[in-house]
C-alpha cells in the first residue's frame, strides 16, 4: 500500500488522468441503463411551460455522475489519504446521500420546496459539523474581519443552502449548470492539488470525469438525459463544501500557492448563479409569487428568447465565467472592496447584456 501511495503522490499528473478517466468510464456506463429504463418505466420528465424541450427525457443523470465520482474518490481516499482525509471524504459521501434519496424521489414524483430544503439544511449542517469547516473571516469585506463562533456557523450553513439552490435553479438549459461546474472543479482542483491537499483535489477530478460523462448525452439530440434534482443538489453541496474549505483554509500560512483574496475569487466564480438567483427571486417577490415558483425570467432563458441555441447561451455564460474568474484573480493587490465593486459592477454589466439586447430590439 505504502509504494501506491507514493507512486500516486510522486506521480500527481498520472493520478489525475487516472482519476478523471476513470470517473468519466464509470459514469459512461451507467447512462445507457438509466436512459433505457427511464423510457421503460416512464421516468421522465414531461416538458411544461417553462421548458426549453419538446419531448420527455430521462431526469436521473445525477445518479450516474454520483456513483462515478464516489466509487472513484472513495477508492482514491484509501490509497493516498490519511485518516482524517478519509473521514472528511466519506463525510461528504454521506450526506451527499441524504440529498441522493430525496432528489431520486423529487425526480420522479416531485415533493415540495419546503421538504427539499430541510433535506439540505439536515445534508449541510452535518456535513460543517463533521468536517469543521467554518466561514469565520470575513477578510474586511463591508469592514468585516473575524467573526464569532455563534455567528459563523448559521452563517455557513446559510452559504451551503444558498448555494445548493442556486446551483439547482440555473439548471434550466443543456450544459449551463455542467459547464460552470467544471469551471468551478476545475480551479477548486488545482488549487488544492497545489497546495498539496490531494483527497480534496482528486475529488474535484473525479467530480469532473462524471459530469463530461454527463454533458455527452446532456447535448446529445438522441439520448438527452437531464442531471435532475438528484445531481444538482449533489453538486451544489460538494460545491458549497468546497468553497467553504478554500475560503476556510485561505489565509493559513502553510500554503504553498496562496491566492489572497480567496473569498473574492470564489465569489466571482459563483457570481452567475448568485445573481441571477437574487435577480430571479426579487422579480417573483414583486410580481407577489412565491421566490421558488418556476417561470422563464432567468437569463438563460433571456439568451434563448434572442434565438441563440442552449449551446450558444450555455458558452457565453461559461465564457463569462471564466472571465469573471481571471478578473478576480488578476486584481488580487487591490482593496478588497474595491475588488467587490469591480466583481459587481463587470458581473451585472455582462449579465444584462441579453435584457439590454432585447430592450433595444423592442425599442
Amino acid at each position: 500500500m505504502e509504494t501506491i501511495n507514493s507512486f500516486l503522490l510522486e506521480n500527481i499528473l498520472f493520478t489525475v488522468g487516472a482519476v478523471l478517466i476513470s470517473s468519466f468510464l464509470i459514469a459512461s456506463s451507467i447512462f445507457p441503463t438509466i436512459i433505457y429504463l427511464s423510457y421503460v418505466k416512464n421516468l421522465t420528465k414531461k416538458p411544461n411551460g417553462r421548458s426549453s424541450h419538446s419531448s420527455s427525457i430521462p431526469t436521473l443523470g445525477g445518479l450516474a455522475i454520483f456513483i462515478g465520482l464516489i466509487i472513484t474518490s472513495a477508492l482514491v481516499a484509501v490509497l493516498i489519504g490519511n485518516k482524517s482525509e478519509i473521514s472528511e471524504i466519506l463525510s461528504v459521501f454521506t450526506t451527499s446521500i441524504i440529498l441522493l434519496f430525496v432528489g431520486i424521489r423529487d425526480d420522479l414524483m416531485e415533493i415540495s420546496s419546503r421538504n427539499k430544503f430541510l433535506t439540505q439544511l439536515v445534508a449541510s449542517v452535518l456535513l460543517i459539523t463533521l468536517t469543521g469547516h467554518y466561514i469565520t473571516d470575513f477578510d474586511g469585506i463591508l469592514g468585516l474581519h473575524k467573526i464569532s463562533s455563534e455567528f459563523s456557523f448559521p452563517f455557513t450553513i446559510f452559504v451551503y443552502i444558498l448555494i445548493i439552490n442556486a446551483y439547482n435553479l440555473i439548471d434550466g438549459i443543456d450544459g449551463l449548470a455542467t459547464g460552470i461546474s467544471i469551471i468551478l472543479f476545475g480551479f477548486f482542483g488545482t488549487y488544492l492539488i497545489s497546495n498539496n491537499m490531494y483527497t480534496g483535489g482528486l475529488l474535484s477530478i473525479a467530480s469532473i470525469g462524471g459530469l463530461i460523462a454527463f454533458l455527452r448525452y446532456n447535448i446529445s439530440k438522441t439520448r438527452k438525459v437531464f442531471m435532475g434534482d438528484t445531481g444538482s443538489m449533489i453538486i451544489g453541496h460538494i460545491l458549497a463544501y468546497q468553497s467553504v474549505l478554500l475560503i476556510a483554509c485561505s489565509s493559513s500560512e502553510q500554503l504553498e500557492n496562496q491566492v489572497i483574496n480567496m473569498p473574492i475569487v470564489v465569489l466571482a466564480l459563483l457570481s452567475y448563479p448568485l445573481y441571477d438567483t437574487l435577480r430571479v427571486f426579487i422579480i417573483r417577490i414583486r410580481e407577489k409569487k412565491s421566490p421558488f415558483s418556476a417561470d422563464r425570467n432567468h437569463i438563460h432563458h433571456k439568451f434563448i428568447d434572442l434565438g441563440l441555441t442552449h449551446i450558444q447561451a450555455s458558452s457565453f455564460i461559461i465564457l463569462y465565467t471564466i472571465i469573471i474568474g481571471f478578473i478576480a484573480i488578476i486584481i488580487e493587490q487591490l482593496d478588497i472592496n474595491i475588488q467587490l465593486i469591480i466583481i459587481i459592477i463587470t458581473s451585472i454589466s455582462l449579465l444584462s447584456i441579453p435584457s439590454l439586447i432585447k430592450t433595444n430590439n423592442r425599442n
